[in-house]
């Protein structure tokens, strides 16, 4: 007859194990990623979310839902395009406007206080946030959504 081997113990616990979610420190590049993608979360759908495509960022993307053509771009080749990209920076967190790229007199209609913090075409780096900053992005994030509407994008 052949010898029994003894299993291993495996010690008994009376509660389950759940892991600890750390929420960011208010103030910190990382809440303010999260409170700015909490504005953009309720755009999807329509629009496809996105992140995790770029390597070692932590990055939340808003794209059309079908590729579109943008007449003298891209060689005119069908390609996705976001309206609104977050992107986690070692300095500042990214708000990519992608409407005003597109359409230059959007700008325009852009809270003053939000222009500030333009570097380039389409980027805000946003390093603090407020209640006027809430307001102006969901305002810009509006105006995108009509913008890509009055496109058929969405």
């Amino acid at each position: 007859m052949p010898k029994r081997t003894k299993k291993a113990k495996v010690p008994k616990t009376s509660k389950a194990i759940k892991p600890r979610v750390v929420e960011p420190a208010p103030g910190s590049l990382e809440s303010i990623f999260k409170e700015l993608q909490k504005l953009l979360v309720p755009y999807a759908p329509p629009f496809k979310p996105g992140g995790g495509n770029i390597d070692g960022k932590m990055d939340y993307h808003l794209v059309v839902p079908q590729s579109v053509v943008i007449q003298g771009s891209y060689g005119n080749k069908p390609t996705e395009i976001a309206m609104a990209s977050l992107i986690l920076q070692k300095d500042f967190v990214g708000f990519y406007f992608m409407p005003i790229y597109l359409n230059p007199e959007l700008k325009k209609n852009l809270a003053p206080t939000l222009l500030k913090l333009l570097k380039g075409k389409t980027c805000f780096h946003v390093k603090s946030i407020d209640a006027q900053l809430i307001e102006d992005v969901t305002a810009a994030l509006a105006l995108g959504m009509k913008s890509f509407k009055d496109r058929d994008w969405v």
